[in-house]
């Protein structure tokens, strides 16, 4: 799955995805509408998508959508 692609799956979990900007740079979490549901989404599409799960302490760190793609990318390595 290329970048783009991977920051419109993401995108789509957040409830007001048709509304909100998200580039890949930026922080997901400073999206006003981010919550732990929007996270517990995040974590789900990933686990659907690519079958990984990433701990709480790994998702932490994640700040950017690109941390995230990266973080999956090297776990399919």
């Amino acid at each position: 799955m290329e970048l783009n692609e991977f920051l419109s799956k993401f995108k789509e979990q957040y409830f007001d995805a048709e509304s909100i900007i998200l580039d890949a740079d930026d922080n997901f979490r400073d999206i006003d509408s981010y919550d732990s549901l929007t996270g517990m989404a995040i974590l789900v599409m990933i686990k659907d998508n690519f079958n990984i799960d990433i701990t709480d302490e790994d998702y932490k760190n994640l700040h950017t959508v690109r941390e995230v793609y990266n973080y999956i990318q090297d776990i399919k390595k």
